[in-house]
C-alpha cells in the first residue's frame, strides 16, 4: 500500500478503503481557507455527503500528527453536532488551534452510536520512541480521558514479543 503521511483528515482519507481488518467512518474535510472564503458550500458538502448528522467535527491541524510526533487531545473536537450548531462548531475548532494556518483542516465525520471502546493505538512508545505497542483505551464512547492524557485503560507489550495480545486487543494491535 502506497501512502504518504498527512494531516489527520488527509491519512484517514487515503486509509479508506484499503484496510482489511478495520473501516473508516465516512468524513468530509476542508481547510481553514475554504471555510473562511466559502462556508456555505463547506456546510452544504457535509450535509450531502454524511447525511443530517449528528456529527463530529474533530481537528486537522498541521501541528497535530506529524511523521515525527503525535499531539492526541491538543486540539479540540467536538461531539453530537447537529446541523444547527455546526458552523459555531468549526469556528470553536479552527480558534482551538491559537495560531491557524490557512491550510490546517477541520474534519467531520457521522457521529457513531452504540460505542463499546474507545481510545488511542500507537506502533511505538510515544514518549521514546520503542518498538512497543501501545495501546490506551476507555470503556465506552467517550475518548476525553484517553486523548487528554487523563487516564482510561492501558496496554504495552514489546512489537517482538510471542506472547498473544488479549482477544479484544488484538484485532488493534493487528492494525498497528
Amino acid at each position: 500500500m502506497s501512502y504518504t503521511f498527512s494531516t489527520k483528515a488527509g491519512t484517514l482519507n487515503q486509509l479508506q478503503g484499503k484496510i482489511s481488518n478495520a473501516v473508516i467512518a465516512p468524513l468530509v474535510y476542508f481547510t481553514v481557507a475554504n471555510w473562511q472564503t466559502d462556508l456555505t458550500s463547506c456546510i452544504h458538502k457535509v450535509e450531502e455527503c454524511l447525511g443530517e448528522g449528528p456529527w463530529i467535527v474533530r481537528s486537522s491541524c498541521q501541528r497535530e500528527d506529524t511523521k515525527d510526533s503525535s499531539r492526541a487531545g491538543a486540539f479540540l473536537s467536538l461531539l453530537n453536532i447537529s446541523k444547527e450548531k455546526l458552523q459555531q462548531a468549526v469556528n470553536d475548532v479552527i480558534n482551538s488551534y491559537e495560531v491557524f494556518h490557512q491550510n490546517d483542516e477541520v474534519l467531520i465525520q457521522p457521529m457513531l452510536q452504540n460505542v463499546i471502546r474507545s481510545g488511542v493505538a500507537f506502533s511505538h512508545d510515544p514518549n521514546t520512541c520503542s518498538p512497543y505497542r501501545v495501546i490506551n483505551w476507555h470503556e465506552g464512547a467517550d475518548t476525553t480521558q484517553v486523548t487528554g492524557g487523563l487516564g482510561g485503560k492501558c496496554w504495552q507489550q514489546s512489537a517482538l514479543s510471542p506472547v498473544v495480545p488479549p482477544d479484544h486487543l488484538a484485532p488493534i494491535v493487528r492494525l498497528v
